[in-house]
């Protein structure tokens, strides 16, 4: 079953164990490792033994096999029925779809809708699962990946998202409904301003951290599309106002050349493994940089696929910090220097904006979105073959970067929370150029139809050193 669709029926199942019991709702936030971090609204403070009963209900459930039926309605009926639940974020998202026809779906006498043109039959074939236990009223829903539950609690990844969200909140913005009225108010583009300011601001207060730490070697880590590039050379920047030079280097710089890549099991190139990199030449440079020695940094070319040493030669004094970004550049493995001079920081596009109470935004579509734009534009590539490797490229994250994102001394959320409007002006044409018979053809009609409650947003107030300009272009940080 898709796992999408494994998501949608355990949501369904959950909001209604929840009625059952409490006569509450849940309201789902964003994803969390592997589960959706959600809070119960009810009267009752729920607790760990309370959230222990849900899960019990939601056994009997998939034990009475009850079916989900679909119900396809028109636009105006599905308008009607969620303004007389008064679920208005989820009427306004109803009037912003173009079909003329909306599909609810039916489990228990509730309706819903959760973004998913299919469910499960029944319940019965939900049986992995789980809750866990944050703290009163919030919960995570787990779900399985290859038939097991496979859930860390990230401590600094919550905390991340939750700064975000009072953020949003102090701007009364909460949906996509809410951004839409932005934009048709005229009042984006001082959204985009303050929004900027906030991740603009966090850079600045790691900088001060770096040199008060005396810090000189940055590692930057993140997922594919997550903004490293932009990030290190903002932070850069920000640490040379402080009286500091920063070198970035970029471990993208280090790859093998393409022919001298590794293989995976099924036997294609692995480009998300730590052996993809020159490993020798990075530690070999990064040494000599550390001894205060002059070094000739590689500029890799992704259309080649080869290494070129065409730039000016580089030389890291002793007051200076040096800044890498990569895949890799938090993994134990790649750094083999005393911990004492080492700063690591994590980035990811932390969305922690919902479509509306029962639907969020997918961080993980996010950054697929960001890299589609960026690779059609620097490297040459299709949206159907970027969407091709994007299980290669998530099953690198799992395994290279997401296990060290708690030993960091800072994270940093990249996302911006009007940045899939900017986007969807330069990937829906990419999108629809994929044709029926693609094995890609779904995947992408997925994606545009998560894009239709979006409204688009003019690239012309994205400033020239915003991070999004690494994936549209007009980056004043690109040579």
């Amino acid at each position: 079953m898709n796992l999408k669709v494994y998501q949608a029926g355990l949501k369904f199942m959950l909001v209604n164990a929840v009625k059952r019991l409490y006569n509450g709702e849940v309201i789902f936030h964003h994803s969390l490792d592997h589960g959706i971090y959600a809070t119960i609204i009810t009267n009752k403070v729920i607790n760990e033994n309370d959230v222990s009963q849900i899960k019990d209900c939601m056994l009997k459930i998939v034990s009475d096999s009850i079916p989900f039926n679909k119900k396809v309605v028109t636009r105006r009926e599905a308008y009607d029925f969620y303004m007389k639940k008064k679920h208005f974020e989820k009427a306004r998202n109803i009037l912003n779809v173009s079909n003329l026809t909306i599909s609810l779906f039916e489990f228990e006498g509730q309706y819903n809708y959760f973004y998913s043109h299919d469910m499960p039959k029944t319940s019965g074939e939900l049986s992995i699962f789980d809750l866990y236990y944050i703290s009163p009223n919030e919960i995570v829903l787990l779900y399985p990946t290859e038939g097991v539950i496979n859930f860390k609690f990230r401590h600094k990844i919550y905390e991340a998202f939750g700064e975000y969200d009072v953020w949003l909140n102090r701007q009364n913005i909460n949906y996509v409904s809410d951004i839409n009225r932005e934009v048709s108010s005229g009042h984006v583009e001082a959204l985009i301003r303050k929004n900027d300011l906030v991740i603009d601001n966090k850079l600045y207060e790691i900088a001060k951290d770096v040199i008060a730490q005396n810090k000189r070697v940055v590692a930057i880590a993140g997922p594919s599309s997550s903004g490293k590039t932009t990030t290190s050379k903002k932070l850069s920047l920000y640490i040379a106002s402080l009286g500091k030079t920063a070198i970035p280097i970029s471990l993208d710089d280090f790859f093998l050349n393409r022919g001298d890549t590794p293989k995976d099991e099924d036997g294609n190139p692995d480009y998300e493994c730590l052996q993809a990199l020159d490993l020798n030449l990075f530690n070999e440079d990064l040494q000599k940089l550390l001894n205060g020695e002059e070094v000739v940094l590689p500029r890799f070319d992704f259309i080649d696929g080869v290494k070129y040493f065409d730039n000016e030669p580089v030389k890291l004094n002793e007051d200076e910090i040096l800044v890498i970004e990569g895949l890799h550049a938090i993994n134990p493995e790649l750094l083999s220097i005393d911990s004492n001079i080492l700063y690591k920081i994590y980035i990811s596009p932390l969305t922690p904006l919902n479509v509306d109470r029962h639907n969020y935004i997918s961080t993980t579509d996010n950054r697929l979105l960001r890299r589609i734009v960026r690779d059609f534009r620097t490297r040459g590539r299709s949206a159907e073959e970027s969407l091709e490797s994007w299980a290669s490229v998530r099953r690198g994250e799992e395994k290279y970067i997401f296990p060290y994102t708690d030993n960091c001394d800072a994270i940093v959320n990249t996302a911006y929370v009007y940045e899939i409007g900017i986007l969807k002006v330069y990937v829906e044409p990419l999108l629809y150029d994929i044709d029926i018979n693609s094995p890609m053809f779904n995947e992408a009609r997925r994606l545009l139809d998560s894009l239709k409650t979006f409204y688009p947003i003019p690239s012309e107030y994205v400033a020239r050193d915003n991070l999004l300009r690494e994936f549209i272009g007009g980056s004043s940080f690109e040579e």
